[in-house]
């Protein structure tokens, strides 16, 4: 398999660590004083900590939508491509963020360009990007499909998260609030196609974590164990334990590339999921993985794009010419769940 091409789409309302700050005094008026201070200044400390500087999200007042991003981003993939639209034969829809429950939003997509083609969603929080390229894989292998579009929309501040999460309801609510300051917003498309490259994907879940980060649909409990760690926030809400999710995966990771990888030096570049750049940075040199070659550059810009990290990330790579044909790539992201992933391949 190889990429045909790769789009990537920011929205412009660049949202800056101190913008954050400021809104969560603005938005808790009945709040002492003193105790919203606390909040800002341990709010502060960890996003600088994390390596955040800014984010960007869809601006309201410009008629930004998810809709429009994702289909500007589809376009240009095309365009990239030099691909026409009835030459893809499937479209995989991965993002978090998404208008219905059913049917799959491939199809809403789809339809926006005219396309008539399979269509189908995969969700698996921020691993859902690298599920849909291994599925993209095997049916290209298969010989299934010739041409393959995935799309993901990262859209989630206005639906999960804001204004609601900035309501300081208990000071100690940091511990399972801080990455919904983390949140940036991005729409992927990528384009590929069969080649004689050899693609190796190895997952390792650990389902035990699975509460540590979740956004509760209407009649969940009916679904699920009683569990305190789910619904902090309210139905729909984000809720994510950051520390734990960090401390518990970073040793998951760290042994699932140990077990996987005979030699570390032997990739050109590696691409995290960009939650947070310090974290990645960390486990890169506990690897002895030299700097230059683990892309952490998303997240201090853009924020954590949920599924959307690591396909802008190689957008980005590709602009700056750091990501080069015939380069050994490496992509090891973690996410809720919890699961873990390396994909070992040639761009």
């Amino acid at each position: 398999m190889k990429f045909d091409s790769i789009s990537a789409k920011i929205p412009s309302l660049e949202i800056s660590n101190e913008w954050i700050n400021n809104e969560l005094e603005k938005l808790n008026p009945e709040v002492p004083p003193k105790t919203v201070k606390i909040y800002q200044r341990e709010i502060s400390s960890l996003l600088k900590k994390s390596g955040s500087k800014t984010r960007f999200w869809r601006d309201k007042q410009k008629g930004e939508t998810a809709f429009k991003l994702i289909k500007a981003a589809m376009l240009e993939a095309l365009e990239k491509a030099n691909l026409k639209k009835d030459e893809i034969d499937l479209l995989i829809y991965c993002g978090v963020g998404k208008g219905f429950k059913e049917p799959a939003n491939a199809y809403f997509y789809a339809h926006a360009i005219d396309m008539e083609c399979s269509c189908f969603d995969i969700a698996d929080a921020c691993m859902s990007w690298v599920r849909a390229l291994e599925i993209a894989y095997r049916f290209l292998k298969s010989g299934t499909y010739k041409h393959i579009m995935i799309v993901n929309g990262e859209f989630n501040i206005y639906e999960h998260l804001y204004p609601f999460l900035w309501k300081i309801k208990n000071p100690k609510q940091v511990e399972y609030t801080l990455p919904a300051y983390t949140i940036g917003e991005a729409a992927t498309a990528t384009v590929l196609s069969n080649s004689d490259a050899e693609w190796q994907f190895k997952y390792k879940s650990s389902p035990s974590l699975a509460n540590l980060c979740t956004i509760p649909l209407e009649g969940y409990k009916d679904f699920c164990q009683k569990d305190e760690k789910i619904n902090l926030h309210g139905i729909n809400r984000f809720v994510s334990f950051g520390g734990e999710l960090f401390s518990e995966g970073e040793k998951r990771l760290l042994a699932h590339v140990r077990k996987t990888i005979a030699d570390i030096n032997e990739a050109d570049i590696w691409f995290p999921h960009a939650a947070s750049s310090t974290s990645w940075q960390k486990m890169g040199n506990e690897l002895n993985i030299k700097p230059e070659r683990n892309y952490v550059a998303v997240y201090p810009r853009y924020g954590n794009l949920v599924s959307a990290s690591i396909p802008v990330a190689i957008n980005m790579a590709l602009s700056e010419n750091k990501l080069k044909r015939g380069q050994k790539v490496v992509l090891w992201p973690g996410s809720a769940g919890m699961s873990f992933c390396i994909v070992q391949f040639t761009y």
